[in-house]
């Protein structure tokens, strides 16, 4: 997919049997760690959108403050650790084979 600087960033796109296996992995994770993401956060996350995002903002704004943050973080995902992801994670699944499958997934790249 071309990028606004010129850029390109690939796209993979996950057989049926993936997305289903994915789907899976994020059933098991989301309720553990959902609770866990600061309030203002958006991004990728169930029952919120960017809507929402702006309602908060101007919110903020009429508050009296005087400054909004939107960060995208260049290249997040491309490096991202996965030794130490995996180790956070771990503090909290407990169960291998869901560890096992998140790690291939994490080393499987783009198809």
């Amino acid at each position: 997919i071309p990028k606004p600087d010129g850029g390109v960033r690939n796209l993979g796109v996950p057989t049926v049997t993936d997305r289903f296996i994915q789907q899976a992995i994020a059933q098991v994770l989301t309720p553990i760690y959902e609770e866990q993401f600061h309030d203002h956060s958006y991004g990728f996350r169930p029952n919120r959108c960017a809507q929402q995002a702006i309602l908060t903002a101007l919110n903020i704004m009429n508050d009296g403050n005087d400054w909004i943050v939107d960060i995208d973080l260049e290249k997040f995902f491309d490096t991202v650790n996965h030794d130490k992801l995996m180790t956070l994670i771990g503090r909290t699944i407990k169960d291998g084979d869901v560890i096992s499958i998140v790690r291939k997934y994490l080393v499987s790249g783009i198809m």
